[in-house]
């Protein structure tokens, strides 16, 4: 009786474990959630206040014309989210679900923060592969290139405050 409620023991142990690291894995090696510190509603401030503000500068090679606004020590750009639609980068296209800060002074240099709406999931004309776990009415910060997603969430903090200092000043 005894090995028999220590294997049960055992087996539930293994499944809860598995379970914790397969959430904590996909949550800090693809992605971190931002909401709480950049609301849905923050984030379509700022793209209001960079197509408003801004300019368009082109930044990479899938897109072009992207709208831009340069920060004091950094840039910021967004990118549609229909690029088969929307290459030029044109707000009467699509909308804007990713806002790019790019500062040449640091290794990382590029932080994506991604917005995804209510009914984006399930939107087929959006070109973005949501990772799993990722809900809908939250905001986003990505990890293309595999860095350490505390430090990146960390420095995205001095970004997201300047962006919003800024904005509030207007």
């Amino acid at each position: 009786m005894k090995k028999i409620f220590g294997l049960i023991v055992l087996v539930s142990l293994c499944c809860c474990s598995d379970k914790k690291d397969d959430t904590n894995e996909t949550t800090s090696n693809e992605f971190r959630d931002l909401t709480q510190e950049l609301s849905v509603q923050e984030f379509e401030n700022i793209k209001f206040f960079i197509l408003d503000h801004g300019d368009r500068q082109t930044y990479c090679e899938r897109y072009l014309n992207n709208p831009h606004y340069s920060f004091e020590g950094f840039e910021t750009y967004l990118n549609p989210e229909t690029v088969r639609a929307n290459i030029h980068s044109d707000p009467d296209s699509s909308d804007f679900n990713l806002l790019v800060i790019h500062d040449q002074n640091t290794e990382q240099q590029y932080y994506d923060i991604l917005v995804v709406r209510q009914g984006d999931l399930e939107d087929e004309e959006i070109d973005y592969d949501y990772p799993e776990g990722m809900r809908e009415g939250k905001v986003y910060l990505l990890n293309y290139y595999e860095y350490d997603l505390d430090s990146m969430e960390l420095e995205v903090h001095g970004y997201l405050e300047i962006i919003k200092n800024t904005i509030n000043s207007h």
